[in-house]
C-alpha cells in the first residue's frame, strides 16, 4: 500500500530518512542521485521499502499511501460502490496498521512480565495487610504468585491469539484492497494520481 514515488520523495527531501539517503548514495555511487535513478533503485531493491516502513513504524507514521477516493457525481453505481469499499478498507488498514507484522512473542512476553512482577508484590502486600493470615505465612506469597503468573500467562496467550487473528484479517483486507486498486486502475475507475499519494 505504498507509493514508490512518495518513498523516493521522502528519502530525497525529508531529513527523517537521511540514513536511507546515505545508503542510496553508496549504492548508486553518486552523491547527488537523480529522482529517476533513486526510483529505479527503490523499485528493484525490497530493502528500501522494508526499511522505510520500519522507520515509519518506529516514528508512528503511516506507510499507507492511498488517498481517500472522491466519489464524483457522474460515477455510475458500480464505480461508486467500488470506491466506497476501497475507502472503507483504507480506514481499517490505517487504524490497524500495527497488525501488518506478525507478532513478536518477546514483545508481548516482556509486557506480561512487566505487569506480572510488580503485581506479585502488590498482591503479597494486600494479602498481608487485609487478611488475618500471619505475615510470616509463606503460603500467602506462593498463592499470590501462582494467581498472578496464571493470570499473566492466560493474558499473554489471549493477546498473542488476538494478534494472530488480527494479522490474518489485516493481510487479507490488504490483499483484497491491492487487487481492487489494480482492477480500478485497469478499468479506468480512477487514475494513479487519484489513488496514490506522491508527497
Amino acid at each position: 500500500m505504498v507509493s514508490i514515488v512518495k518513498i523516493v520523495n521522502d528519502i530525497k527531501n525529508n531529513g527523517k530518512y537521511d540514513a536511507l539517503l546515505d545508503k542510496v548514495k553508496i549504492d548508486l555511487s553518486n552523491d547527488n542521485p537523480t529522482f529517476k535513478d533513486m526510483k529505479i533503485l527503490v523499485e528493484n531493491d525490497p530493502y528500501y521499502v522494508a526499511e522505510y516502513k520500519s522507520l515509519n513504524r518506529w516514528g508512528e507514521l503511516s506507510s499507507i499511501h492511498i488517498k481517500e477516493l472522491h466519489i464524483n457525481e457522474d460515477d455510475d453505481q458500480e464505480v461508486s460502490i467500488f470506491k466506497k469499499q476501497i475507502n472503507k478498507n483504507m480506514v481499517y488498514l490505517k487504524n490497524a496498521e500495527e497488525y501488518e507484522l506478525k507478532q513478536k512473542s518477546i514483545f508481548y512476553l516482556s509486557w506480561t512480565l512487566f505487569i506480572a512482577i510488580p503485581a506479585v508484590f502488590i498482591l503479597d502486600n494486600l494479602v498481608r495487610v487485609f487478611t488475618p493470615l500471619d505475615p510470616t505465612t509463606k503460603d500467602s506469597i506462593f498463592i499470590s504468585l501462582i494467581v498472578v503468573l496464571v493470570s499473566a500467562t492466560w493474558g499473554y496467550f489471549k493477546i498473542a491469539q488476538n494478534h494472530k487473528k488480527q494479522h490474518k484479517k489485516y493481510i487479507q483486507i490488504q490483499t483484497d484492497t491491492r487487487e481492487m486498486i489494480s482492477v480500478g486502475l485497469n478499468k479506468g475507475f480512477f487514475t494513479s494520481e487519484e489513488v496514490y499519494l506522491t508527497e
